[in-house]
């Protein structure tokens, strides 16, 4: 369904799908800039397929929820939170009462980040959640 203030996007459908075709396009890393690249291209999808396994909903993008319900640039982050549109994971069915993942932390992360760095969309969650 398309809408002007909010719409779906199908890139975190099926995160273990598209996680198991990085794999196999990489094959075996043997070495680290190889490590690097898929670390970059995989990351995203596993914290996508940890909110698909526990049914929890949370921010992977700045406007984009991990059941794949998009904000339009001019609202808020946080109106994810207050959102009518959210949908099941798996069925894609729509989801009246979504559970949201708690705080965040460094979830979404990147090899040899310092231990203070902390993903700005994983900031705004956590800063979200306080409201």
């Amino acid at each position: 369904m398309q809408n002007s203030r909010w719409w779906y996007v199908s890139k975190y459908v099926n995160p273990a799908e598209t996680i198991a075709r990085i794999d196999k396009q990489y094959g075996k890393i043997t070495s680290s800039p190889v490590f690097f690249g898929y670390w970059a291209r995989v990351s995203i999808y596993r914290v996508a397929l940890k909110d698909v396994e526990e049914n929890l909903h949370s921010l992977l993008e700045i406007r984009t929820c991990s059941c794949g319900l998009k904000l339009s640039q001019d609202q808020d982050p946080k109106e994810i939170l207050t959102s009518k549109h959210h949908r099941h994971h798996t069925t894609l069915e729509p989801e009246p009462n979504p559970r949201f993942r708690g705080k965040v932390g460094k979830r979404i992360s990147m090899p040899l980040q310092p231990n203070d760095w902390q993903h700005e969309v994983d900031k705004l969650w956590d800063t979200s959640l306080q409201i």
